[in-house]
């Protein structure tokens, strides 16, 4: 689901992707709280990813392991709200 999404978006097929993504959330809930973040993300909507990226660390949604890497969030790391996340995550340098 979070593949088709992603590549529904890049094909210009909006109204797939958000199916797709609704499907997902109705199947994994706030565990796929990180997924979703870097769906929004890969969307261009910082303001959602950011909203969604803060709850998989609160959960804790154990995506948030791949945060210092994930190429799918790489929009988001000149965002002091990310930088912040970030931080409290207190991964080693």
């Amino acid at each position: 689901m979070w593949c088709l999404t992603v590549t529904y978006e890049k094909l210009g097929r909006h109204a797939d992707a958000e199916r797709e993504l609704t499907k997902l959330r109705a199947a994994f809930g706030d565990n796929s709280a990180y997924q979703c973040a870097t769906i929004y993300a890969a969307w261009g909507d910082t303001a959602k990813a950011l909203e969604l990226l803060a709850r998989a660390v609160r959960l804790p949604d154990a995506g948030v392991v791949h945060v210092k890497t994930d190429a799918l969030i790489d929009l988001l790391r000149s965002d002091r709200r990310f930088q912040a996340i970030e931080r409290d995550l207190k991964f080693p340098d």
